[in-house]
């Protein structure tokens, strides 16, 4: 027979157990992806050129760590164990850097913000307005990017759109995707940025 002073601690004690991680099945373990270059061709670029990337605009629903989905024109879903193992801007500017390196090998890419003592010759501004797409479907890219001279005269401006396949449900396609559809963008500004006066 429980005594009235010892239901409070049978009661803390059937919480206890109610709230332990065993009786919830535990908590789910957190997955981490990260962007990937591209597999590039060089294009013809100059000798001894710099290129500032950055920086580097993420739209507001995407500046956060979970990986973002779009399952409708209105409704986005957030990866909750599923995030980025970088800031996504932080990815998104090295590894554009990357796959403008490997397209333009003579040229020098430096990452925003870049030291003082570096001569940019051209500067490459970029605005991600969209990176999503429904699980399994297809992954949309919006970027509106513009390329500077060292004055600051705008050189070239161009808004581009792109879709990819994700090969799959889940995540990990999501973020395949993501990294293609990257290097889609970076072979347009490499094309942009050879076709400059050098």
């Amino acid at each position: 027979m429980t005594t009235p002073a010892g239901r409070p601690l049978i009661a803390l004690m059937l919480l206890s157990a109610f709230l332990a991680p065993g009786c919830l099945g535990g908590n789910a373990p957190t997955r981490f992806y990260v962007l990937a270059p591209g597999e590039m061709t060089a294009v013809a670029g100059p000798d001894a050129l710099t290129v500032g990337l950055g920086p580097v605009g993420l739209a507001a629903y995407l500046d956060r760590p979970q990986i973002v989905s779009r399952p409708a024109a209105d409704k986005i879903d957030l990866g909750e164990f599923d995030q980025w193992g970088e800031p996504l801007r932080d990815g998104i500017s090295r590894v554009l850097a990357e796959d403008l390196a490997r397209q333009m090998p003579s040229v020098r890419i430096s990452i925003f913000p870049w030291r003082g003592l570096e001569q940019i010759r051209y500067q490459v501004i970029v605005d991600v307005t969209r990176l999503d797409g429904p699980a399994g479907g297809e992954l949309a890219l919006e970027a509106r990017w513009r390329i500077l001279d060292s004055a600051g005269r705008e050189m070239a401006a161009k808004t581009t759109r792109l879709t990819e396949a994700t090969d799959g449900a889940g995540y990990s396609p999501m973020v395949s995707a993501i990294s293609r559809a990257l290097a889609a963008l970076s072979r347009e500004m490499a094309q942009a940025l050879a076709a400059l006066p050098q």
